[in-house]
């Protein structure tokens, strides 16, 4: 019996120690860039006539744009790509933006260790803000103090927007599109985590957590885009796929119902918003009826 006893403890013991070395390996995959894909950029932008430009940020760091550019623009859409992901993977989402804005110019851009931007550390749509507050200035410098400017973003980039927005840190900025934001990254994390290792969120989340909070010295718990939307005064596009592989379709509803400006929830049965793209069905049509109204 004593024997087993020792058997079974060695088992559980070797069983929780696998299972932490796989949460741990995952949550490094998150929060970490292993290398530079400079091949797997290619020149994508090149197909949509865009063109590369460069910024640096506050810490020295080059972050990677490209600018599909109007003649006499008075707006100008700034697009962000999701967690893992580039701006190369928006090539099917700008000409959709430049659909629903016309005469607007598209800024898209590699966040800091993503893309062709420098960078080890990844800022989960938190550390990101000061970024993107940057890239409002480089508009506003490049096209003039009143310019005009549309944020959209996808994911992470989503929340980055949201949370720039709930600091009231954005200038001339006259709409959100928000797709597929997660509600905060403790969810959002142990969400991935359980899909990468298979380990449910109610045993990964916590231990997620302290990797976090070891490794980058941040607490998910405190990355909370539904407290900061509540003061949000910019009118926004809450768009989900109700099918949304990385971000679960229910995250929407917090950030939606706890944000304070005008506001418009579109859930859509597409995987993404650009297969709505030369639609003209009355649903897809209110996304530009709201966006008409707010800009």
């Amino acid at each position: 019996m004593k024997k087993r006893t020792v058997v079974a403890s060695t088992l559980t013991a070797s069983t929780l120690s696998a299972g932490i070395a796989l949460m741990n390996q995952a949550t490094k995959k998150f929060l970490y860039r292993e290398h530079l894909d400079r091949d797997e950029e290619n020149e994508w932008y090149k197909e949509l006539d865009g063109e590369k430009i460069k910024i640096k940020n506050h810490k020295g760091m080059i972050l990677q744009g490209y600018l599909f550019q109007k003649d006499n623009a008075k707006q100008t859409v700034i697009g962000l790509h999701a967690l893992m992901k580039s701006s190369s993977s928006l090539k099917e989402t700008i000409p959709y933006l430049q659909e629903l804005f016309p005469e607007a110019n598209v800024l898209v851009y590699d966040a800091n260790a993503h893309g062709l931007s420098d960078g080890y550390i990844r800022g989960l749509g938190y550390r990101d803000v000061l970024d993107l507050m940057y890239f409002n200035t480089f508009v506003l410098q490049k096209f003039g103090d009143d310019h005009h400017i549309v944020m959209y973003g996808k994911g992470s980039g989503a929340n980055t927007i949201l949370n720039a927005a709930g600091l009231n840190k954005l200038k001339n900025v006259d709409l959100i599109i928000s797709e597929g934001a997660y509600d905060n990254a403790y969810h959002y994390l142990s969400a991935l985590c359980q899909k990468e290792t298979k380990i449910s969120r109610m045993v990964n989340a916590p231990v997620v957590r302290q990797i976090v909070k070891r490794e980058i010295k941040m607490d998910i718990k405190k990355m909370n885009t539904v407290h900061l939307v509540k003061k949000n005064s910019i009118p926004t596009v809450y768009v989900h796929a109700k099918n949304d592989k990385d971000v679960e379709f229910k995250s929407v509803f917090p950030l939606y119902n706890h944000n304070q400006s005008n506001k418009f929830l579109f859930p859509i049965k597409e995987d993404h918003l650009y297969d709505l793209k030369d639609l003209t069905d009355s649903y897809s049509l209110s996304l530009k009826e709201f966006v008409d109204e707010n800009i």
